[in-house]
């Protein structure tokens, strides 16, 4: 088919994309809650006469557009269904009607472009052989990730996914409908740690008789920072932040507990490793100096996601052919966010590639991702409607 052809296609169900986005953007659901955006999205998949439609659990969805071409690959694209815990500020007339709740990460617009993009590849299959598999994955912005569960759940098999795609919407001043593209690392991988002080509690007047925890536990804070300073190569990016630390009730009561937290994130799985042995090492030696005991607790977050080269060449030419050379704008620099997209890489070991589709702002002023008063621009829709297509069938075509 022409570059135009997909072009009117796109532009032909617009309407009706913007209608999906805006029943989901109203009525938002936290992970694992998706039971009303899960039931739509099976509802148009049905209407559009996808292969095969599975709920491998019960609020994510995964569809089968197999090609009648003939046998061949399978490309799987990919798209986050859930919402966040936020009062929405957006002063839209669409604006979510559920309290404390928010479609604040474009994830509806993304569940909306890929039931566009079902929609135009089942009107497609005489033009490519093998197998597109839409995942409507549930509960990314909610830890432990859907795309975890997924994987587990042999998701990227039956059949097996030779390739993944995934796209995200990124507020921007200006641009609207450039598709955002690196090689390598994309995303930080995210670990979160807790640490538990134990003292011994006493009088403000007295603390040779204490082993003070929160004097332990900020000496532990500062020495923390000699992990990226001294430990990381200073050509790797790695970032340790401290978030809460909490202690005490009285200002002259030395208290017998302090906890704090805080997050990591690194582009290596090597840079990742080294963090956590030295929050280790770092609370044993404290504890020696300190006489407090300390526990931490490590929970492992997504991994980093990478984007396999030869995938990004695919998607660079088709995006090309089908938005133009000037549609791609090479990202010097990965996001700083997480995504648990990176499971199906690192748990699957499927080839992977995410982008950023830009998609402007609403209003006199853009505000980020996770913001209550984000909004992106409906607009942009189609152009990642046309990429994802445009990626799938070149993928299968190669």
């Amino acid at each position: 088919m022409g570059i135009e052809t997909l072009k009117e296609k796109a532009e032909a169900c617009y309407d009706e994309v913007v209608e999906i986005r805006r029943r989901i953007h109203r009525h938002p659901e936290i992970g694992r809650n998706e039971f009303v955006t899960s039931a739509l999205i099976r509802e148009k998949l049905a209407e559009y006469g996808v292969d095969r439609i599975e709920s491998p659990v019960p609020t994510a969805v995964v569809a089968l557009i197999e090609g009648r071409k003939g046998p061949g690959r399978c490309v799987a694209l990919r798209a986050d269904i859930d919402a966040l815990p936020v009062q929405e500020e957006t002063g839209l007339p669409f604006a979510s009607e559920v309290p404390n709740m928010m479609h604040a990460c474009g994830h509806d617009l993304h569940a909306s472009m890929l039931l566009g993009a079902a929609k135009l590849l089942c009107g497609m299959r005489e033009e490519f052989c093998g197998t597109v598999k839409l995942i409507f994955q549930h509960s990314e912005d909610t830890l432990p990730g859907g795309a975890k569960e997924l994987v587990e759940k042999g998701v990227m098999e039956n059949p097996h996914v030779d390739a993944a795609y995934a796209i995200h919407v990124l507020p921007d001043d200006n641009i609207v409908g450039k598709i955002g593209i690196r090689k390598g690392p994309m995303t930080t991988s995210v670990d979160l740690y807790d640490v538990t002080v134990n003292g011994v509690g006493g009088h403000g007047s007295e603390p040779q008789k204490t082993t003070d925890p929160i004097l332990a536990a900020c000496q532990m804070v500062v020495a923390m920072q000699q992990i990226v300073a001294r430990r990381v190569d200073p050509l790797e990016t790695a970032v340790m932040s401290i978030g809460s630390i909490n202690a005490g009730v009285a200002p002259n009561v030395i208290p017998s507990q302090c906890k704090f937290g805080g997050v990591s994130r690194a582009y290596t799985e090597e840079v990742r490793e080294i963090i956590r042995q030295q929050m280790f090492a770092i609370a044993k030696g404290m504890e020696g100096v300190s006489g407090c005991q300390f526990d931490v607790y490590h929970y492992y977050g997504y991994p980093a996601a990478y984007n396999d080269g030869e995938l990004v060449d695919c998607a660079r030419e088709a995006i090309e052919q089908e938005l133009g050379k000037d549609a791609v704008i090479e990202l010097e620099r990965p996001m700083g966010f997480s995504e648990d997209f990176a499971y199906f890489r690192q748990m699957a070991g499927v080839p992977s590639a995410y982008f950023m589709l830009y998609a402007g702002h609403v209003g006199d002023e853009t505000y980020s991702l996770h913001n209550p008063k984000c909004c992106v621009q409906e607009e942009a829709m189609p152009y990642g409607i046309r990429t994802l297509v445009s990626i799938a069938l070149h993928y299968l075509e190669s």
